[in-house]
């Protein structure tokens, strides 16, 4: 009787627990499409100010919102996959990081580092994208 009683008490506060979860996972995602939107009009009110400026400058500041914005995007897009799949496939997150880490690549372009910065960058890209290939190549096919 005691252990039917602590079973109901820990399926009433597991589903409580994971009704909680998807709440704050939906709230996270409203958020994170706010944020976009915000990046998406800073971007395009940046870029009309910036008329005056050198091309490469405009360029720069373009190209860092748009890879900031697709960082936001990637992140929405494994919110979305867990609120559909209550899952993060390992494909998803690795793909936010590479997407973080050219983010990084670009702005060290333009700030000319040292060698060794550089060459660490690589190696931890290198090593995502060896991540992300294996990924795909050993994943089952599954049914999205």
């Amino acid at each position: 009787m005691r252990l039917v009683i602590r079973a109901a008490y820990f399926e009433r506060l597991s589903a409580w627990f994971a009704t909680a979860i998807r709440v704050m996972v939906n709230l996270l995602l409203a958020v994170t499409t706010l944020t976009m939107l915000v990046g998406i009009v800073k971007s395009g009110s940046e870029l009309l100010r910036s008329l005056r400026q050198p091309i490469d400058a405009i360029l720069q500041s373009v190209l860092l919102d748009t890879v900031f914005i697709l960082v936001l995007l990637e992140i929405s897009l494994t919110l979305l996959s867990y609120l559909k799949n209550g899952r993060v496939q390992a494909r998803y997150i690795v793909d936010t990081v590479l997407i973080i880490m050219l983010n990084e690549i670009v702005s060290m372009w333009f700030k000319h580092p040292k060698l060794q910065y550089a060459i660490a960058l690589s190696v931890i890209v290198a090593t995502l994208a060896a991540a992300r290939i294996a990924l795909v190549r050993l994943t089952p096919d599954q049914e999205d």
